[in-house]
């Protein structure tokens, strides 16, 4: 029987060898089911018990600083790994649920991560953009696909 900090790695490794988005553990009355988001749809991967649902996620949320304790509340997290020589940035959240809590991982590779000036078509967006990031205070939120957009991909022909 594996560590479960070797069932974690496991599982974060295999995600990302696919190109998930997402890792989804979902508690069910059958069992747990570890599940990736790949390419816009959720694909089963494994189940995995209880205890080890349990466990793995004390696990990743003390790796994020998160209340280990607190099973009631939604929370969320974020720590950064490293998986197969790329540094992953991985972003937690949990709810509380029927049968135990579930987990969402949103899996960033940093390698990807474009500077603003590549991310506006206008110069004088991201000038704007960068000037308003200089505040103390307030919120920017951004919307959008979480994944390139590609031809082979019919979500977003």
């Amino acid at each position: 029987m594996e560590s479960i900090e070797k069932t974690a790695e496991r599982i974060l490794t295999h995600a990302v060898r696919l190109a998930a988005s997402d890792i989804h553990i979902l508690p069910r009355k059958e069992g747990p089911l570890v599940q990736f988001r790949i390419d816009n749809k959720l694909c089963p991967q494994d189940m995995i018990t209880q205890d080890e649902s349990e466990r793995m996620i004390s696990h990743l949320k003390f790796l994020a600083s998160m209340d280990i304790g607190e099973k009631r509340r939604p929370q969320s997290g974020s720590i950064t790994m490293k998986i197969d020589d790329k540094t992953i940035g991985l972003r937690l959240s949990t709810l509380p649920a029927t049968f135990s809590e579930s987990l969402v991982i949103r899996l960033i590779p940093q390698q990807n991560i474009l500077p603003l000036e590549q991310l506006s078509l206008f110069s004088n967006t991201a000038n704007k953009l960068l000037a308003l990031l200089k505040h103390s205070h307030g919120m920017i939120i951004f919307t959008g696909p979480t994944r390139p957009v590609t031809g082979d991909n019919p979500s977003y022909n």
